[in-house]
């Protein structure tokens, strides 16, 4: 989590992004895994990277917000480093930042979430660590990852978390050992620009109707799925956020998703699985 000495509310942000166009540079939009499923809050931090503290100092006003805020608090933390670079976050994604400088945009997932959905973010936003972020501005990816062999896979790696038993995105378990297809050419750009199709149809959703959330949408789908009745809100989310389509956007991944891996298709959870176990362990001994 990022220390609440660093966060801005958006009027604040805004006040501070006028005094120096020069802040712009340090103050971010930052999301979190509520954020995505839901409805974000709104909220800016003060993000100094991995700047030294003269580096931090040629912005003034800043610094003082931090050294004011953070500061005394980090004086008394028990971590050495936390104490000697106060101006910065004490996990400062050090790995996530060299892996994604110069990126337009980079893929996240909430770590925990009822529906397990990946989608684009820009590159100027800072992400919590209650989002799983992967350094990769490719829509085949994106596309890979939104497909229901993907979905399966991480479902059954990930386990679950919290009150509601959700499913958790461990990226260890999730990510690392997951085999990616490789397809050719034409049929990988076919799968990037449905993962687009897919990325732009929700993001143009939420923007149309304050009433749309991710959580929302795919409620909906799961019940289109399932056949069962909408509640009223749920045909009111169903009606703005076209989830019909939503779900054949999805409907179309899948299918391409399965074809770069020169699978049939549709396939049962369990055939999904025991061909990716199988597909990796060849890799594994390659």
């Amino acid at each position: 989590m990022v220390g609440r000495g660093f966060v801005l509310e958006a009027d604040e942000a805004q006040r501070l992004l006028d005094y120096d166009p020069r802040h712009a540079e340090i103050i971010r939009p930052h999301l979190n895994g509520r954020d995505l499923a839901a409805k974000p809050r709104g909220v800016w931090i003060i993000d100094f990277g991995q700047r030294g503290e003269e580096e931090a100092r040629a912005y003034p006003v800043l610094f003082d917000l931090v050294r004011t805020r953070v500061k005394p608090q980090r004086d008394a933390n028990s971590d050495r480093a936390a104490r000697e670079r106060w101006w910065r976050f004490a996990r400062n994604r050090e790995e996530f930042r060299q892996a994604s400088h110069g990126l337009s945009r980079y893929i996240a997932t909430p770590y925990v979430s009822r529906h397990r959905f990946f989608t684009f973010l820009d590159a100027a936003v800072a992400p919590d660590d209650t989002l799983r972020v992967i350094a990769s501005p490719d829509a085949f990816h994106l596309g890979v990852l939104s497909s229901r062999i993907h979905v399966t896979w991480a479902l059954a790696a990930g386990g679950r978390l919290g009150v509601g038993n959700d499913p958790r995105y461990n990226q260890t378990l999730c990510f690392d050992p997951f085999p990616f297809p490789a397809p050719p050419t034409e049929l990988r750009q076919r799968i990037a620009d449905t993962a687009e199709w897919l990325d732009a149809h929700r993001k143009q959703a939420l923007a149309r109707d304050e009433r749309v959330t991710m959580t929302g949408m795919y409620n909906v789908v799961e019940k289109l799925r399932a056949g069962e009745p909408l509640t009223e809100k749920e045909r009111a989310v169903h009606e703005s956020a076209a989830c019909g389509v939503l779900r054949d956007i999805h409907d179309e991944l899948d299918r391409l998703v399965a074809e770069a891996y020169g699978w049939p298709w549709p396939l049962s959870d369990e055939e999904i699985l025991e061909r990716l176990v199988r597909l990796h362990d060849e890799r594994v001994e390659e």
